[in-house]
C-alpha cells in the first residue's frame, strides 16, 4: 500500500475504507488522518427497537489498511496484464 518514499497511495486507502463503510452500513462518514493512520467517524442508522443511529469510531492503523488491501487482492485475483 505505500510507494516507494513509504507515503499512502490515497487511491488504495480509500478502496480499502469504503468497502468496510459499506459492509458495516455507515453514514454522514468523517476521516481524519494522523500519524496513528485514519480514523473514521460515522453513523450507523438506528436497528429495529434503537432510538437513534450509533455512532461508530475506527482507527485504520497501517498495519490494518495493509492486511485488508492484502485480502482485496487476492479476492480480485492478478489482474489485468496492461495494467501491470
Amino acid at each position: 500500500m505505500e510507494n516507494r518514499e513509504g507515503l499512502y497511495r490515497y487511491e488504495d486507502i480509500l478502496r480499502v475504507i469504503g468497502r468496510y463503510i459499506d459492509m458495516n452500513n455507515i453514514q454522514d462518514v468523517i476521516l481524519l488522518q494522523s500519524e496513528d493512520g485514519i480514523l473514521l467517524r460515522g453513523y450507523r442508522p438506528a436497528a429495529a427497537g434503537r432510538h437513534g443511529p450509533a455512532l461508530i469510531q475506527y482507527l485504520f492503523t497501517p498495519a490494518d489498511l495493509q492486511a485488508i488491501d492484502e485480502e482485496a487482492r487476492q479476492r480480485r485475483g492478478t489482474g489485468s496484464p496492461l495494467l501491470g
